[in-house]
């Protein structure tokens, strides 16, 4: 195997002729990159003109690591002959470097234009270009800051060329920066654009506004390199920096420190105290206009309020309670929702994805609240059959009591015992509605027990007398008093007068008193259940049996015989 050897230093007379080699190869790649490049400008292939553009880089790479050998030489040497013969080349590669960046400057701004005039399909190949010179230039002014480093160094006084390198890196960033500005510019004006076009006109500009998009951030990447390279010289970058992140939105995408920071926050305050006190009179009477639409809102509503309340309320139109709270209420809130969205609009706001949302946030809600929309149709077809109304007695959803109020989700019933109960509105329509109080009149059925050894005619003529003294009980319909059943212990009578609803139970109350008092006066028994129990003893052959009776009733056992 062959082993690795450090290269000798060269003798004086060695270094003479190295550096006339390094000479004349740069002067030779000057030649021959100068031809490149003419026949560069001239063709109008994109594939030609970047496998041009990679020989140019060869060439240039081959002949720079030449001159780098070269100058580790002088490097190496170290005395003041091989410095001078060092600072030959440098200034010979220099001048080298400014020719082609000053070229390339011409041509990338032909690409800029060739951009513009290009196809859509075409632009990205263009694109490609730019990119590439991009990189081009940037590696070319690299490499002059290498070689005055280099020059620094050796105690070479550079003052004038780094004032001129860092003026030339300086109008560089200049030049990209005002480039990304205008177009970032064209972008916010193309996707301004885009959203006042229908759906079916906006392939074409949403093409555009992705070559505009390629152009931002290909102008980004390349601002953010040129910054790494002014801050490597000591150049001010905090403008730069700001800039990327106002661009990008992203504070990663900056090149990052202190003062940076600083700046960008400073920027962010400036832009926003511009943006508020070149905005106050518009902000100032969007609002009032907005507080006034909203005030009217409110009033015409109240207006809607009145006037459905006078309709609904009419003698003629015979609506629930129910039904008249429901179109007063929704008539006024829809003038209210109508009212804000009418505002909104007014005060420059597109309403278009507000009810795009809306409506999708509609569809997830009727996923979620299934349970809520069943109690709300439900609702619905309480209000349009009217089972019941406010203040009626009924056993619904398995709670019996007086409707105090309902809503589209639930209703609320108050029991006899003073309980509050809301009861789904699903729940109430899916079972048995019984409504106690509907109807303006009732019958009260009751069920009156005497004993077989008592009269019926008398017992027919005290119900009749209590009945019909009774002051609340009904003429008409007419009352019935009738024997109905023969029981195992009673002889029932039914008794069925009618009275107002109001009455019914005032009515059951005061005749249920009075047939007790009535029938303890007159000596009518009200039976209890009771039964006969015969008990035959078993006796000897020669003596006869005795039967046992024994009467059982709710009090107890007792003898009969």
């Amino acid at each position: 195997m062959a082993e690795n050897t450090t290269p000798q230093p060269l003798s004086p007379t060695g270094l003479i002729a190295a550096h006339t080699a390094v000479i004349s190869d740069i002067e030779a790649t000057n030649k021959r990159v100068v031809q490149l490049e003419s026949n560069w400008e001239k063709t109008t292939s994109e594939m030609t003109r970047d496998l041009i553009q990679q020989q140019v880089v060869s060439d240039i790479r081959t002949t720079t690591r030449l001159a780098n050998q070269f100058l580790d030489q002088v490097q190496t040497i170290n005395t003041p002959e091989a410095i001078t013969l060092g600072e030959g080349v440098v200034n010979t590669e220099n001048r080298f470097f400014e020719a082609r960046l000053n070229r390339a400057s011409s041509d990338l701004r032909k690409l800029f234009e060739q951009y513009e005039k290009a196809s859509s399909d075409e632009q990205l190949l263009v694109l490609f270009n730019i990119n590439d010179f991009y990189a081009y230039i940037n590696w070319l002014q690299n490499e002059r800051l290498d070689n005055l480093n280099l020059l620094k160094s050796w105690k070479v006084d550079t003052t004038a060329e780094q004032q001129q390198l860092d003026q030339e890196i300086t109008l560089y960033a200049e030049f990209m920066a005002t480039y990304l500005n205008n177009n970032t510019r064209q972008k916010t004006l193309l996707q301004a654009e885009l959203k006042s076009l229908p759906a079916d006109a906006r392939s074409s500009l949403e093409s555009k506004i992705a070559a505009q998009d390629r152009l931002v951030r290909s102008a980004v990447n390349n601002l953010k390199q040129i910054v790494i390279m002014m801050e490597a010289q000591g150049l001010p970058v905090d403008h730069y920096n700001e800039l990327i992140f106002k661009t990008t939105g992203n504070l990663a995408e900056a090149v990052v420190n202190v003062d940076t920071l600083r700046t960008v926050i400073a920027g962010l305050w400036d832009d926003l105290t511009h943006w508020f006190k070149s905005n106050m009179g518009g902000i100032l009477s969007r609002l009032f206009l907005f507080a006034a639409l909203m005030a009217v809102a409110i009033l015409l509503a109240r207006l809607v309020r009145r006037v459905i309340s006078r309709a609904v309320t009419h003698k003629k139109a015979r609506f629930s309670t129910l039904v008249q709270d429901f179109f007063i209420s929704v008539g006024g809130n829809l003038v209210v929702v109508f009212g804000f969205l009418f505002a909104l609009a007014q005060v420059g706001l597109d309403l278009t994805p507000v009810l795009t949302g809306l409506g999708v946030a509609g569809i997830v809600i009727g996923f979620a609240l299934q349970d809520t929309l069943s109690n709300f149709a439900s609702g619905m077809m309480i209000l349009i059959y009217r089972p019941f109304d406010v203040g009626d007695f009924v056993e619904a959803g398995g709670v019996a009591g007086k409707v105090g109020k309902m809503s589209l989700v639930n209703t609320t019933i108050r029991t006899f015992d003073n309980q509050v109960f809301m009861v789904p509105n699903a729940k109430i329509w899916g079972e048995t509605i019984k409504n106690i109080t509907s109807e303006r009149i009732r019958r009260v059925d009751m069920v009156f027990g005497v004993a077989y050894g008592d009269s019926v005619e008398q017992v027919e003529e005290i119900l009749e007398d209590i009945v019909i003294s009774h002051p609340k009980i009904l003429k008409t319909p007419e009352h019935i008093i009738r024997l109905n059943v023969l029981n195992e212990s009673s002889v029932d009578f039914i008794v069925r007068p009618w009275v107002k609803t109001d009455d019914y139970w005032d009515v059951y109350w005061d005749i249920t008193r009075e047939v007790k008092v009535r029938f303890d006066r007159e000596g009518i028994t009200i039976p209890f259940p009771q039964r006969e129990l015969h008990f035959y003893a078993k006796a000897p052959a020669d003596l006869p049996g005795d039967r046992v009776t024994i009467q059982r009733s709710d009090i107890g056992l007792r003898t009969v015989g």
